[in-house]
């Protein structure tokens, strides 16, 4: 697997890591395995890059990563030491998927290649990041005593929102009348 500025291209071929996708999906310190797992088949059904910043999961160890396995050669997936780091390497103003936003996803314009960070299963994205332009912090809505919802959920709701939306501009979506 790849760190920082590297990237892998799997069995697409080069793949230049800024180039414009769907969605940049920037997992911060992902703890289960399976929810990466879970977003990188995402990704690859979407056209979407997914980032993975801070995990202490082994990117080597391939078991681990089972739920995506025969996804990885068809997403492009890159890893990243620090949350900074990738978002330096981007270079957009991030949305931020957390508890408490004042707007939903669907209440905002999603453009190809935006950067959306999505914080931890057991936290919420780093405060110098979540509180840079809080107009950009969005939530998904949910009943009260609802602590959270699943992260691998909460990417799918905002990846296919995403879609919806270049879809409904007339952008082209990758095998759009073929089930996923």
């Amino acid at each position: 697997m790849v760190h920082d500025s590297d990237h892998s291209a799997g069995a697409r071929g080069a793949v230049d890591v800024v180039a414009a996708p769907l969605l940049h999906l920037v997992l911060d310190r992902p703890a289960i395995a399976g929810n990466v797992g879970a977003c990188v088949r995402l990704a690859a059904a979407t056209g979407a890059t997914l980032h993975i910043c801070g995990s202490t999961l082994d990117p080597q160890d391939r078991e681990l990563w089972r739920p995506g396995l025969d996804y990885w050669p068809l997403a492009r997936v890159h890893f990243h030491h620090h949350l900074s780091d990738c978002l330096h390497l981007l270079k957009r103003p991030p949305w931020i998927i957390e508890v408490g936003g004042d707007h939903a996803p669907w209440d905002v314009d999603l453009d190809d290649g935006d950067v959306v960070v999505f914080g931890p299963e057991k936290g919420s994205v780093e405060d110098g990041v979540r509180y840079q332009d809080p107009a950009r912090i969005l939530t998904l809505p949910q009943q009260a005593g609802v602590r959270s919802l699943n992260l691998s959920q909460v990417v799918a709701v905002v990846a296919f929102e995403a879609t919806r939306q270049r879809t409904k501009r007339g952008g082209a979506t990758a095998d759009a009348g073929k089930p996923i």
